[in-house]
């Protein structure tokens, strides 16, 4: 829209916006031959400097520094001895992370256009601002913020002229609503120790439900769920103004739940002039020590359910909900979490939706789902509470907006010492666990070791302990007495969290005998390359032949895998239904590598998504050795039959870069069904690299 048709007066019924050049702020662009020390204290000197454009040696735009991830990089025990003295140009060669930006934005464009590509590029919101051009020249940056702050006032107006808007009303109406969406964190949770699942429903197209989650220091993870006073475009606005406000305090690192909500108290009481409150209950977990922090604002109390006790606890403390007074002082309280236990938080039309009968739901059923079902997976908990919900008013759509918020303590994160060298392996010696000790005391799995290094022994027979050990986060599992040890190699499977490799085959099977590659361009490349490996081994006249088809499964099974559970968007969400026939676009990546040494087949699979979490894993492999079956809509008895059908299986995870599945079965010898196999689950997150590398 143009400067024109904004002030004709025909058109004064219309949603006017903001574009990029109204809030551009003036930022003198550096030399990419700058000192890096320059650049240092240019940022520790200028609080609210949150990005720096770079030009080149002709003075073109070429980068943008991010002050987030400058100062990450910069604090870092080795960083600053080795690039203080270096050019900007330096840094650029080998961090080039620190100069991208996901959206180079024009001083002509509309903050709303802005935002949504913004979203849709960068949905966990880890750049603070984008770099404004005009003819080629660079005139400073955009922060995210500023446009949230604009986008919910320029909501505010739309709601005094709302009733003037005739066709175009329902178009804005459908846009405030993608855009609010969109400005929601995924659905699914995946916090440094934490996972989880937010689910909210609205009952209108823009909701006056909220939540959030994000992390501070690798440590604390701070969560949050509220309400605003009705639902509709209103409440949206509300909504998008306290967004805008915790993404501040983000960017600031404030975790204090306190803190938390008497800024943003201050926010909504400018904002709504007290036409409208929000509740909000707000939580800070200490990922390390399972301290739990949380301060409320008129919410409904969360709930902590104390998975090794089945007890259900209701956290309580009090307070005003937010804007209902220029300023007011949040009680704080304390609690502590062990792992496997979870939190639960929600929003207030769960409990008060009616039945024909004007019933309430209540608090009483909503406690009892919590206390019967607290261990089973959080969707499923979400999606039975919906049901009984439902079957009990009677009806499928609700009267207002609702959010059910719940995650899970399933591991301790580890401190990272500067005092670390890059010799410092020795100090991740694994810690074995032995089946003997664990079965008469399973405490012996101490929550501060570190899930990377902890492995349990077990003998022959111990399936029945999976369920108790996948709770306690234990994803390293070695059977003692196994052949497949002898084969591999027995330090090189206890050392296994040392390495991050592309090939794990090549590790343990250092001089195959023969070995095949395959790249995947096509989902019907499936069948194809398992009938070429299928005619190849049975070339080979194996001493078992039987065990060909075992093999058939597996790679059935692990394409299956990369092909359409691997991926998924930033929500979390698979992106491909089963059996899907698809086109791998350039930028995906599926290989399959088949190697054989001495009777040993190993296969393994490696796609570039990198989605599979260790909860998922142990929650699938937890549930089918309980002997539960499949979960409708859930799925997950292929990684439970990998593990039985093979002699031996691995999966090393590079969050959102890679994952690859390697199985190993011994072609001499028949499948052994008396003993358990096997498995380990490596995931490589940003606090365990930071570890190997301080």
């Amino acid at each position: 829209m143009s400067g024109n048709d904004q002030n004709s007066p025909n058109q004064s019924n219309q949603f006017a916006l903001a574009t990029v050049g109204e809030l551009v702020k003036e930022v003198k662009p550096i030399g990419n031959d700058a000192p890096i020390l320059q650049v240092l204290q240019l940022f520790q000197n200028q609080s609210q400097l949150f990005a720096l454009p770079v030009l080149d040696e002709h003075k073109q735009f070429c980068g943008i520094i991010s002050r987030r991830h400058f100062l990450n990089l910069m604090t870092r025990a080795f960083a600053r001895e080795l690039y203080a003295r270096k050019p900007l140009y330096y840094l650029m060669e080998g961090h080039r992370e620190v100069f991208t930006t996901p959206l180079i934005v024009h001083a002509d464009q509309r903050i709303d256009q802005v935002m949504l590509e913004f979203l849709r590029r960068d949905p966990g919101l880890q750049y603070d601002a984008l770099p404004v051009v005009k003819n080629r020249v660079v005139l400073g940056i955009i922060k995210v913020a500023d446009m949230m702050l604009k986008l919910a006032k320029a909501q505010g107006r739309l709601i005094k002229t709302m009733q003037q808007i005739s066709a175009r009303l329902n178009d804005e109406v459908t846009h405030a609503a993608t855009l609010q969406r969109n400005l929601l964190r995924p659905a699914q949770i995946e916090l440094p120790g934490m996972s989880g699942l937010a689910t909210m429903i609205t009952a209108s197209e823009v909701g006056g439900d909220f939540y959030d989650y994000y992390t501070v220091g690798q440590r604390w993870a701070v969560l949050m769920v509220g309400d605003v006073s009705g639902h509709g475009i209103a409440a949206g606005t509300i909504v998008c103004a306290a967004k805008a406000a915790v993404h501040f305090l983000q960017a600031e690192n404030i975790f204090e739940p306190q803190e938390i909500l008497a800024r943003l108290n201050s926010v909504i009481y400018s904002t709504a002039h007290q036409s409208l409150l929000m509740t909000l209950f707000v939580m800070a977990i200490d990922t390390r020590s399972g301290e739990v922090r949380y301060a409320n604002a008129g919410h409904q109390f969360a709930y902590l359910y104390r998975s090794t006790l089945g007890m259900l606890e209701a956290l309580e403390v009090g307070g005003l909900p937010l804007g209902k007074m220029a300023a007011f002082d949040y009680e704080m309280a304390r609690t502590e979490m062990d792992l496997g236990d979870r939190l639960f938080l929600y929003t207030d039309s769960i409990v008060e939706e009616e039945n024909a009968a004007g019933e309430c739901f209540g608090y009483d059923r909503l406690e009892a789902i919590l206390q019967q079902q607290g261990d089973i997976g959080i969707e499923s908990l979400q999606q039975s509470l919906l049901t009984q919900l439902r079957n009990f008013i009677g009806r499928q759509k609700f009267e207002d907006d609702m959010t059910l918020f719940g995650v899970e303590y399933c591991e301790r994160t580890l401190a990272v010492n500067p005092a670390f060298s890059d010799n410092s392996e020795a100090a991740r010696q694994p810690t074995l666990v032995a089946e003997e000790h664990y079965r008469s005391d399973p405490a012996i799995v101490k929550p501060e070791v570190g899930r990377q290094e902890l492995i349990f022994i077990g003998e022959k027979r111990f399936q029945d302990l999976i369920p108790r050990l996948a709770k306690q986060g234990v994803r390293r599992v070695l059977s003692k007495s196994h052949p497949m040890n002898r084969h591999l190699g027995w330090e090189k499977l206890l050392h296994q969290h040392h390495h991050r490799c592309n090939n794990d085959l090549a590790g343990f099977l250092h001089a195959p005998e023969h070995n095949r590659e395959f790249h995947f361009s096509h989902s019907d490349d499936k069948s194809l390359i398992i009938e070429e490996i299928v005619a190849w081994l049975q070339e080979l006249s194996l001493p078992v032949p039987e065990r060909i088809d075992e093999v058939v499964f597996l790679l059935d099974e692990v394409i299956e895998n990369g092909l359409y559970a691997a991926p998924r968007d930033g929500k979390g969400r698979a992106l491909f239904a089963k059996g899907t026939v698809r086109q791998l676009p350039d930028d995906e990546s599926l290989r399959l590598v088949i190697s054989l040494q001495q009777g040993v087949l190993g296969l393994a699979l490696t796609d570039s998504w990198g989605t599979l979490t260790p909860q998922i894993f142990l929650d699938r492999l937890s549930h089918h050795a309980q002997g539960l079956g499949m979960q409708a809509g859930v799925g997950g008895g292929g990684l439970y039959l990998m593990w039985r059908m093979a002699d031996y299986l691995q999966i090393r995870v590079l969050p959102n870069l890679q994952t690859q599945v390697s199985v190993f079965l011994d072609l001499n010898n028949h499948n052994d069904d008396e003993v358990d196999k096997g498995f380990q689950f490596l995931y490589h997150a940003e606090i365990t690299e930071a570890l190997s590398h301080a």
